[in-house]
């Protein structure tokens, strides 16, 4: 009885460490955490933003063979939003905001995998992020 009731516990304490360790990754959307290389795809057009953690990007638009480039600020607001500043290239079927920069929301599908919505939210162009450099 005694060992029944030791691996309950030991079941219990392993998930609540589990689940300790899944939200903290989870509700992490700080620049560090949401740094990194995202890809779009679509449009006949493909899209690398390079996002660092202090707050400067690098993109790459390759559209129908031309290939444009720019650098700039991302800066966060409230929880997932993002705004960069007016040197990101637009990509087809984005909305700007009043100020015309591009703006959007950041997404954690199963709270760990970060994606890049842009607006218009929730159906504009998505960026996945790169997990390994060499993908």
């Amino acid at each position: 009885m005694k060992t029944i009731f030791a691996r309950v516990v030991l079941v219990i304490f392993v998930s609540i460490i589990l689940f300790a360790i899944w939200y903290s990754v989870a509700a992490n959307y700080s620049y560090g955490a949401l740094a990194g290389i995202y890809v779009f795809q679509g449009n006949e057009e493909t899209c690398t933003l390079y996002l660092r953690p202090d707050h400067t990007f690098a993109q790459e638009l390759r559209r129908l063979g031309e290939i444009k480039k720019s650098q700039g600020r991302w800066d966060r607001y409230g929880e997932a939003h993002v705004a960069f500043s007016n040197e990101f290239l637009k990509l087809s079927g984005e909305e700007m905001n009043a100020d015309g920069q591009a703006h959007g929301q950041f997404d954690k599908t199963f709270g760990i995998f970060p994606t890049l919505v842009l607006a218009p939210l929730p159906n504009g162009p998505q960026f996945h992020k790169k997990l390994l450099r060499w993908q």
